[in-house]
C-alpha cells in the first residue's frame, strides 16, 4: 500500500512523541541541576522568588559543570547497552519500556532527595549522583532505540515511479523520505526540549523538588500511553546472535586484512575454509552488511570534536550567564533557545532551503552538511570567546543577558546538519539487525566529547574559560575542516533514476522513458 508524502510527517513525529517526554526529561533535569549544584541554599529563604540565582548544594561551577557533563557521558555511553539488549535480547520495543521503568525510578530518587529536609540534612548530593547514574541507564536505552525504531516504521527501501494526478510522472525517493523523517522526529524531540521553559521559573520560584516533579508526571504519562499503544507499531525482532556474529566477522576481518578477505567465498579459494569455525548464516552477503556498518561508524570518529562545543551551552554559557544583567531573567533560561531556534529552522529547511537546493540541482550531501555544522557550532564558540572578553572588560553583571543569544542560536542551526544527518548515516548504512548498535555509536560520540570536557574542568573558571572557548572553536572548525577532507568522496547518493530504473516492479516502465520531470518525497 503506498503511502503519501504527509504519512512521513505522521510516522516520525508519531514516534517522536514518546521521545518528547523523554527528551523533556533529559534537557529539564540538567537545566535544574546546573544552579541546583553550583549555588548555595539561601539562608533566609531557600526558595527566594526575589533571587536570580537559586541554589542548594553549594558546590560551585567546576563541580556543577563536572556533574553536568558526568551526566552526559554516563547516559550517551549508555547507549551501547541499550543497544546491546534490544539488538541481541528483548528488541526495540521491550528494550525502551525496560528503560522507561528505569527512568522513573531514577527521577523519584531525585525528587525525594530534593525536598527541603534532604538538602538541610546533607543527602541531597549523594541523592543527586545516585539519581545521575539511575536516570542516564534509562537515557540510554530510550535513545539508543528510540530513532532506529521510528525510521523501521517505513518500509519502503527502493525508489518508484508515481503518477500524479496532474498526469505528471515522478519519482518518489525513500531516502529522501528517511532524510525528511529524521528532521521531523528531531522537531518532535525539541518541543520536548522546551520543557526548562517550566522548570527553571519553577526552580526560581517555587522549589527544586517540583521543578523535578514535572518531568517526572510526564515521562510517567507517555510511558504509560507509549506501552499501551504497543500494537499500533512495526516491531522488528532480536536476532539473538547478531552482535556475537558481526563481533565474529570483525576479528575475522582484521585478523586477515579486511572485510574483502574474511569473506567465505575468498578464504575457500585461498584453502582457509577450515581456518576459523564458520556458522551456516556467515556468508559473504553478512561479511558485505557488517562492513558496511563499520564503515558507518567511521563517519562519527571526529564527531567528539563538534560536540566538545555543543556541551558548552548546556552548562558553561548558563554559568557565563550567571556573570549578566539578568533582570529577572533566570541564567539558564537562555538554553531554550536552542530548541526554539530547531522548531523555526527545520520546517525552514525542509520546506524551503532543500526544495530550493534540489531545484537548483546543487547536492548539499551529508558530508557538506556536516562540516557545515562544525562550522557554526565553531563561529558559535568564538561569539562566546569574544562575549566573555567584553565581560571581563565592563563592569560586574553590566551586560546583559539577552546578548549570549546568537552563541545558542548558531549551535541549534549546527544540530540540524551535525545530528540529523548522522542519526540518517546511522540507521541507513546500518545492517537491519545491527540499526540499535550503530545509532549507539553515533551517541557513543556525545559521551566520549562529555569526558573531554570533564579534563577541562580545571580551566572551566575565571580567567582561564575565555581561552578555553577559543581552543575549542579552534579544535571544531580543525575537526570540520578534517572530516571534510576525509570523507569528501563518499556518501555520494545512489542517483535516484538508476535506482528506479533497477529497482521497480517488474510492470513500471522505464522512468527516463516516460519523461519524469521530478524527486518527490513519499
Amino acid at each position: 500500500m503506498e503511502q503519501n508524502r504527509t504519512d512521513a510527517l505522521f510516522l516520525s513525529i508519531s514516534n517522536g512523541v514518546f521521545d518528547v517526554s523523554r527528551q523533556s526529561n533529559v534537557d529539564a533535569v540538567p537545566a535544574a541541576t546546573g544552579n541546583y549544584t553550583e549555588k548555595p541554599l539561601l539562608l533566609n529563604n531557600p526558595y527566594d522568588p526575589g533571587s536570580d540565582l537559586p541554589g542548594a548544594l553549594g558546590r560551585g561551577q567546576a563541580t556543577a559543570s563536572a556533574l553536568g557533563n558526568f551526566f552526559k557521558f554516563w547516559a550517551y555511553g549508555s547507549t551501547i547497552i541499550g543497544a546491546v539488549v534490544a539488538d541481541q535480547f528483548l528488541g526495540k520495543f521491550k528494550t525502551i519500556c525496560l528503560a522507561c521503568f528505569i527512568y522513573i525510578v531514577g527521577l523519584t530518587v531525585l525528587v525525594t532527595t530534593a525536598i527541603p529536609s534532604s538538602i538541610h540534612s546533607g543527602t541531597a548530593f549523594g541523592g543527586l549522583i545516585a539519581s545521575m547514574v539511575i536516570i542516564g541507564l534509562g537515557t540510554g536505552g530510550i535513545k539508543a532505540n528510540v530513532t532506529p525504531m521510528c525510521a523501521e516504521q517505513y518500509r519502503r527501501e527502493f525508489a518508484f515511479v508515481k503518477l500524479l494526478k496532474s498526469g505528471e510522472y515522478v519519482i518518489v525517493d525513500p531516502e529522501l523520505t528517511v532524510e525528511r523523517m529524521f528532521m521531523w522526529f528531531y522537531f518532535a524531540v525539541n518541543v520536548g526540549a522546551l520543557s526548562p521553559l517550566i522548570t527553571v521559573n519553577v526552580e526560581a520560584n517555587v522549589s527544586f523538588w517540583l521543578a523535578y516533579l514535572i518531568p517526572l508526571i510526564a515521562i510517567s504519562i507517555s510511558a504509560a500511553v507509549f506501552v499501551t499503544s504497543n500494537k499500533l507499531f512495526y516491531k522488528t525482532k532480536p536476532q539473538g546472535s547478531a552482535i556475537v556474529d558481526a563481533a565474529r566477522i570483525i576479528a575475522v576481518a582484521v585478523e586477515e586484512g579486511g572485510f574483502e578477505k574474511a569473506k567465505p567465498s575468498t578464504m575457500q579459494a585461498q584453502g582457509k575454509e577450515n581456518k576459523y569455525p564458520q556458522p551456516e548464516i556467515y556468508t559473504d552477503e553478512l561479511v558485505e552488511k557488517v562492513r558496511t556498518g563499520v564503515t558507518a561508524c567511521k563517519f562519527f570518529v571526529f564527531l567528539p570534536l563538534y560536540f566538545v562545543s555543543w556541551i558548552q551551552i548546556w552548562n558553561n554559557l548558563i554559568s557565563q550567564a550567571g556573570t549578566m544583567a539578568l533582570h529577572g531573567t533566570p541564567n539558564d533560561l537562555l538554553q531554550n533557545l536552542d530548541p526554539i531556534a530547531l522548531i523555526i529552522f527545520i520546517p525552514l529547511l525542509d520546506f524551503v532551503i532543500y526544495p530550493c537546493l534540489r531545484k537548483y540541482k546543487i547536492n548539499f550531501r551529508p558530508v557538506v552538511r556536516i562540516t557545515t555544522g562544525f562550522i557554526m557550532a565553531a563561529l558559535s564558540m568564538v561569539y562566546a570567546a569574544v562575549l566573555q572578553h567584553y565581560i571581563y572588560k565592563s563592569p560586574p553583571n553590566s551586560i546583559h543577558v539577552w546578548i549570549q543569544a546568537p552563541a545558542y542560536i548558531l549551535v541549534a542551526f549546527s544540530e540540524a546538519f551535525v545530528i540529523v544527518t548522522g542519526l540518517e548515516i546511522a540507521y541507513t548504512k546500518a545492517p537491519k539487525t545491527l540499526r540499535s548498535l550503530v545509532s549507539s555509536f553515533f551517541w557513543v560520540t556525545i559521551g566520549i566529547a562529555a569526558a573531554i570536557c570533564i579534563s577541562l574542568t580545571p580551566v572551566t573558571k575565571d580567567p582561564d574559560i575565555l581561552w578555553m572557548y577559543t581552543s575549542l572553536a579552534v579544535i571544531t572548525f580543525v575537526g570540520g575542516c578534517a572530516f571534510y577532507a576525509c570523507f569528501r568522496n563518499s556518501l555520494e547518493p545512489v542517483p535516484v533514476l538508476e535506482a528506479a530504473s533497477s529497482e521497480s516492479p517488474a510492470g513500471i516502465m522505464d522512468a527516463a522513458a516516460m519523461g519524469v520531470g521530478k524527486t518527490e518525497v513519499v
